[in-house]
């Protein structure tokens, strides 16, 4: 087995994003290069009425894994615009993974694109992929 790969300043922010890596029961696994794979457990304070999961869990995900993916080619940056389409529900206890990588960068603009799979016995599903537009900021160290 491969160790992961966690870019340094993703474990500082990773440290800084602790409640909302928890709230949604959220954790890294790879943050290289422009890449980011993150796994969540669906926590059953967050399933809907309909008994799946709320929709903000896949998100935060594909959000959160962005910002990281920005982060491991030393970019910080903010949410302009997200596209996220839903595929298949998840259940409280549910394993989601999200893979995120970036496409394309500008100066001040950069695209993302990631998909959320469900893990089941026999193969992961797709969830739910989304294209994210993240304005890039200047570094403040």
């Amino acid at each position: 087995m491969t160790q992961a790969r966690i870019h340094p300043r993703i474990v500082d922010v990773m440290h800084r994003d602790g409640s909302i890596l928890e709230t949604f029961g959220a954790r890294v696994e790879r943050a290289w290069g422009g890449e980011c794979m993150m796994q969540a457990t669906v926590p059953a304070a967050l399933v809907n009425a309909a008994d799946f999961a709320h929709g903000a869990v896949a998100f935060a995900l594909l959000d959160t894994a962005c910002a990281y993916a920005l982060g491991s080619i030393d970019l910080s940056g903010v949410t302009l615009n997200a596209n996220t389409s839903y595929v298949r529900g998840a259940r409280a206890g549910s394993t989601l993974t999200a893979q995120v990588s970036v496409v394309s960068q500008t100066r001040r603009i950069a695209t993302l694109r990631g998909e959320v799979h469900l893990l089941e016995a026999h193969a992961p599903v797709l969830a739910a992929h989304g294209t994210f537009v993240f304005q890039l900021l200047q570094r403040r160290d």
